[in-house]
């Protein structure tokens, strides 16, 4: 996929392979910084970023994988303003940028509560501020072993968190810019965290957190694009 609004943008070709991804890519890592840019160098501060999760008061659920709502690509802009959803924004692509593949994120975080969610959108911002969703992933802390163990979170450590974006395969055009959301919930697409070491829907308790991202040199936070390698510019780093 590409820019349908642009003739001149690349992409919007059907591609058939027997194997996925369709071209061999260098997993190429976006990493995010503490004043809200992401680029292609980790940083050297020791930085972090923290925001206050209220299960009362969720993130709503804007386009993405969904049956109920409104699905697909859908402006984000309405919640990126939000004090708990972390904004991260590269720089406008001197050349057009294709992501083909599986999406990961690896994220470096501590919390004051036993479990919490995190979330990890990819969107497409166009020159006109429009920021649209590309694909995005989410892991519920206390499974962050295995789906068949709960391990609650401990105050005061920091634990590595792999998050699974999907896949997708889109040309993300010159002058579009990559956002990257991390935030802590999102309803009514998914049940929102209490937050609490209980089993779900069995309790109407429920407590803030705040949770932290670490944004630094030892934890360096990231995306992992799949960047093809024939055609890789590193004029877009």
């Amino acid at each position: 996929m590409g820019d349908c609004s642009d003739p001149r943008a690349p992409g919007n070709e059907w591609r058939t392979a027997r194997q996925w991804p369709p071209v061999p890519t260098r997993p190429t890592p976006l990493y995010l910084h503490a004043d809200g840019t992401a680029r292609w160098r980790p940083p050297q501060a020791q930085r972090t970023l923290s925001a206050r999760y209220d299960p009362r008061n969720p993130v709503p659920t804007v386009g993405g994988r969904e049956l109920n709502l409104p699905a697909g690509p859908r402006d984000q802009r309405t919640i990126e303003v939000r004090p708990d959803v972390l904004v991260f924004t590269t720089d406008p692509l001197p050349a057009p940028l294709e992501i083909t593949g599986r999406v990961s994120a690896v994220l470096w975080v501590e919390s004051d509560a036993p479990d919490t969610d995190f979330f990890v959108r990819l969107c497409d911002v166009y020159p006109d501020g429009r920021s649209f969703n590309l694909c995005e992933g989410a892991l519920r802390a206390r499974f962050r072993e295995s789906f068949s163990r709960e391990v609650w979170l401990q105050r005061g450590r920091v634990y590595r968190l792999q998050i699974d974006l999907w896949s997708l395969s889109v040309i993300v055009n010159r002058g579009h810019r990559l956002r990257v959301h991390i935030t802590f919930s999102s309803a009514p697409g998914y049940d929102p965290n209490p937050n609490t070491a209980t089993p779900f829907r069995q309790s109407a308790a429920s407590r803030p957190a705040v949770n932290t991202v670490h944004l630094s040199a030892r934890y360096p936070s990231h995306l992992i694009l799949p960047v093809p390698r024939q055609g890789f510019s590193r004029s877009a780093r």
